[in-house]
């Protein structure tokens, strides 16, 4: 999977199937009549991914990528899917809790429970 400009071991999309490309707004007339209306979205599609143990050096990487890259780049999935978007930051970018508590961890130490959050621009 490739993050940008990163290579990152191929991760899970957890929330794949529980978002809908359409939008409705409704809401009552004056005269009692109900008025929908239905449009389709054209961003905002979040995309969270989510692994079970990163080393500590590559979760580092992402949190640099994060920090210097507000705006848009490009992700590509293990199965060749590609998507313009950009860190989710109202979310939370990026989450991972250590594996264990070191006092002095380096770059090859695990963190578990990695969840990494965009949405599509």
């Amino acid at each position: 999977m490739i993050i940008d400009t990163l290579t990152v071991p191929d991760m899970p999309w957890i929330n794949e199937y529980s978002w809908n490309s359409r939008t409705a707004n409704t809401q009552f007339a004056s005269s009692g009549a109900l008025i929908v209306e239905v449009a389709q979205r054209q961003a905002g599609r979040p995309i969270v991914l989510q692994d079970d143990m990163l080393t500590r050096a590559t979760v580092n990487a992402l949190v640099a990528h994060a920090e210097a890259t507000p705006g848009e780049f490009d992700i590509t999935l293990g199965d060749g899917r590609q998507f313009t978007v950009m860190w989710d930051f109202a979310a939370g970018p990026i989450s991972a809790d250590p594996l264990q508590n070191e006092t002095d961890p380096d770059n090859t130490s695990l963190l578990m429970g990695v969840t990494l959050r965009f949405m599509t621009i």
